[in-house]
C-alpha cells in the first residue's frame, strides 16, 4: 500500500507539472494542445491534490463557546460564539464526519485500529463552564462528542450541574438567565463524562507562570497588563483560581510588588524570589503615596534605583530549582491532575494538553512514567498530521479560531473552519484560498480582540 501511495503521489506531482506547463502554453498562445496538457495534467494531479491515504485525522483546538453579554467579566475571553460553533457542527454533519476520542486516535496511529468514515477529534482547552452550558447540548444535538482538557486548580466546587442550553430549548428558563462565565464544577465534569459527550483529560494542575530569574520586568501598579496581573494573582491566591474572572482585583496585591521575568510553569525551572526585595519595594511605594506614586514623572527610574541598591546590598542570584526538584514538580503536576480527574470521572485519563503550550524536554520525557500515552504539541510548534506512520505520542492540532475574527458572519467563520479541516485531512485544493486569505490578512488586519491565552 505504501508503494501504491508513493506511485499515486508521483503521478500526481508529474500531473501538476504538466498542468503548469499547459497553463504556460495557453498563455503563450499554443491553443488546443496546451489546453489538453492542462486538462490531462489536472486529472493526473488528483493523486497529489487529494491526499486521503493514509487516513489523516484532524484534531481541532477550541476554548470557550460563549458570546458577548452584559454580564461578561472584562477578563473573560470570547473565542467562539455559540452560533458559530453550531455552524461548525452543522458543517461536519453535512460532510459526513464522525467524532472519535483521543484513545481511538492513539490506537489507530500506534496499532492500526480501525476508524469510522471521516474521523475527527474536537478538543476544548481550559474547562470553561460554557463547555457544559453551550457546547455539550450542541454536541448532543448533532450526534458528536469532544474532549475537554481541564486544569484541576480551576475546577469549581459544586454538587449540582448548572442549567444548560437544553433547558432553554425545553422552556425551563431564558437564555439570558443561564450562568455562563467561569469554569466547570465537579458535578458537571462527572455528568458530562458519564453521558459520554465530553471525554475529560488533563490540562495540568496550576496553569500558571513562575519566576525564572531575579530580573524585575515590572512592578504591581495601576494599568499592569492583565497577562501579568492574572498569574501574579493566581500564584498568591491559588484557592481562588476557579472564580478569578469575577474576583481578580488590583487591590489584592500591594502596590510596588515586583513582577519577575517568568515562564510557563511546565516549561522551565523556577527560582524562589527573596521576599525582602518585595518588602523593600512595597514600603518605598507606600511611603510615597501608594498608587499615586505611579503618576509621578520618573517613577520607573526610581524603582530601578531601589532594586539596584537592594541587589548591591544582597548580592547573588535567587535560588533556582535543581534538576531533581524541577522534575519532581513536573511529576507532581502530571500525576496529581490525572489522579484528581480519574477520581472525579471514574475513567482513565491518559492524554495531556500543555497549558498555553508551555512544555520542555523533561516534561515530555515524564509522560509515560506519569501514566500518559500522548500529549498535544504547542500551537507555535510545527503541527504534524495525525496518521499511521507518525508518532502516536505527539498530537498535532489545528485552531478553530476564525481567519475572519472580528467579523460576525457565520458563513465566513464556517468557511474558515472548513478550509482548515479539509486541508488537514489531505485536500490540497484548500491551499489556494488559504494562501489568498493570508495575503489579504497581511494588508487587512483581523478585527476584534485577541482572546486571552491566544499567545499559546
Amino acid at each position: 500500500m505504501n508503494a501504491l501511495h508513493a506511485l499515486r503521489r508521483g503521478i500526481g506531482l508529474a500531473g501538476l507539472g504538466a498542468a503548469a506547463a499547459g497553463a504556460v502554453g495557453l498563455a503563450a498562445g499554443m491553443g488546443l494542445p496546451a489546453a489538453g496538457l492542462l486538462s490531462g495534467g489536472l486529472l493526473a494531479a488528483q493523486g497529489y491534490l487529494l491526499d486521503f491515504w493514509p487516513v489523516k485525522v484532524p484534531v481541532v483546538m477550541l476554548h470557550s463557546v460563549s458570546g458577548f453579554r452584559p454580564d461578561r467579566p472584562a477578563t473573560f475571553p470570547v473565542w467562539c460564539p455559540p452560533e458559530m460553533f453550531e455552524g461548525y457542527l452543522a458543517y461536519l454533519r453535512r460532510r459526513g464526519y464522525t467524532t472519535i476520542t483521543l484513545r481511538q486516535l492513539y490506537d489507530h496511529v500506534a496499532e492500526g485500529a480501525p476508524l469510522p468514515e471521516k474521523p475527527i477529534v474536537l478538543t476544548f482547552d481550559d474547562g470553561y463552564l460554557d463547555n457544559w452550558v453551550y457546547a455539550a447540548p450542541l454536541l448532543e444535538k448533532y450526534g458528536f462528542t469532544a474532549t475537554v482538557f481541564v486544569p484541576t486548580d480551576f475546577i469549581q466546587p459544586g454538587e449540582t450541574p448548572r442549567p444548560t442550553l437544553a433547558d432553554v430549548w425545553a422552556g425551563r428558563l431564558r437564555e439570558e438567565d443561564l450562568e455562563v462565565y467561569g469554569y466547570l464544577n465537579e458535578a458537571e465534569i462527572r455528568e458530562a463524562s458519564r453521558r459520554g459527550v465530553l471525554d475529560v483529560q488533563s490540562h495540568g494542575k496550576t496553569h500558571t507562570w513562575l519566576p525564572v530569574s531575579d530580573e524585575v520586568v515590572d512592578v504591581h501598579r495601576p494599568g499592569l497588563p492583565l497577562r501579568q496581573l492574572r498569574w501574579t494573582w493566581w500564584n498568591r491566591f491559588p484557592g481562588r483560581k476557579p472564580s478569578w474572572f469575577h474576583e481578580i482585583s488590583h487591590d489584592d496585591i500591594p502596590w510596588g510588588a515586583p513582577v519577575y521575568r517568568s515562564a510557563l510553569a511546565l516549561s522551565a525551572p523556577a527560582v524562589r524570589p527573596d521576599p525582602r526585595l518585595e518588602e523593600r519595594l512595597v514600603a518605598h511605594v507606600a511611603e510615597r503615596g501608594g498608587a499615586a506614586f505611579f503618576g509621578r514623572d520618573g517613577w520607573r527610574e526610581e524603582i530601578d534605583r531601589v532594586i539596584a541598591d537592594w541587589k548591591r546590598a544582597h548580592p547573588g542570584p535567587f535560588r533556582r530549582e535543581t534538576p531533581e526538584e524541577f522534575r519532581a514538580r513536573l511529576r507532581e503536576e502530571l500525576v496529581s491532575s490525572r489522579e484528581r480527574l480519574e477520581e472525579l470521572t471514574g475513567n482513565e485519563v491518559r492524554f495531556m494538553c500543555w497549558p498555553n503550550g508551555g512544555v520542555c524536554r523533561e516534561a515530555f520525557e515524564l509522560l509515560p512514567e506519569c501514566g500518559y500515552l500522548a500529549a498535544t504539541l504547542p500551537s507555535r510548534a510545527k503541527q504534524p498530521r495525525n496518521h499511521r506512520g507518525t508518532r502516536p505520542d505527539r498530537i498535532g492540532r489545528i485552531s478553530a479560531t476564525s481567519y475572519f475574527r472580528g467579523n460576525t458572519s457565520r458563513f465566513l467563520w464556517v468557511l474558515s473552519f472548513a478550509l482548515k479541516v479539509e486541508r488537514n485531512r489531505g485536500n490540497r485544493y484548500m491551499e489556494l484560498p488559504i494562501k489568498a486569505i493570508w495575503l489579504w490578512r497581511r494588508f487587512v488586519p483581523a478585527g476584534g480582540s485577541r482572546p486571552i491565552g491566544a499567545e499559546g
